[in-house]
């Protein structure tokens, strides 16, 4: 016996409403009524609520004030590069403020990516081309800073107050 596609939905809407008896229509819009009010709605409100959440509270998690010391990864040590010297970075939002010896409150743009990598090349007028790339994991970062005003590079370690 052959059925036409309006006795599957009666067959559908009728097998639905047995295991349903909120259902009072009987066809299939009844079906996704109720189950549109009662289990998709609250379905989707619990995905935006879980997804939504860390993106939310991600957008400052890195700010706060890190300090710490850089180690010359490459070049001589000599005055202009110091094999080692004091660090402090201040974040804040979509803003990172070194100061070390050689420049001070140097201010360059900050985008991390979810996993905390970040990567940036600034060109400033009196400090030449300054790049950076690393990681903060939890409350330490570690990167690898060059500025071609000098022909040293450097490696950060620092710690978040």
């Amino acid at each position: 016996m052959k059925r036409g596609a309006g006795s599957a939905r009666k067959w559908v809407a009728k097998h639905t409403q047995e295991r349903d008896p909120g259902l009072k229509s009987g066809n299939i819009r009844g079906m996704w009524k109720t189950f549109s009010s009662r289990g998709l709605a609250p379905a989707l409100g619990l995905c935006l609520a879980v997804t939504g959440s860390p993106a939310l509270g991600a957008e400052h998690t890195f700010n706060g004030v890190y300090s710490g010391n850089r180690v010359l990864t490459k070049g001589s040590a000599s005055s202009m590069c110091p094999a080692e010297d004091d660090v402090s970075v201040t974040i804040h939002g979509e803003t990172l403020t070194f100061t070390d010896s050689a420049l001070q409150k140097f201010t360059e743009p900050f985008f991390p990516g979810p996993d905390g990598s970040f990567g940036q090349t600034y060109t400033g007028e009196v400090s030449g081309t300054v790049h950076y790339h690393g990681r903060i994991t939890g409350e330490v970062i570690d990167a690898d800073v060059s500025n071609s005003a000098t022909p040293c590079e450097y490696h950060w370690h620092l710690k978040k107050q």
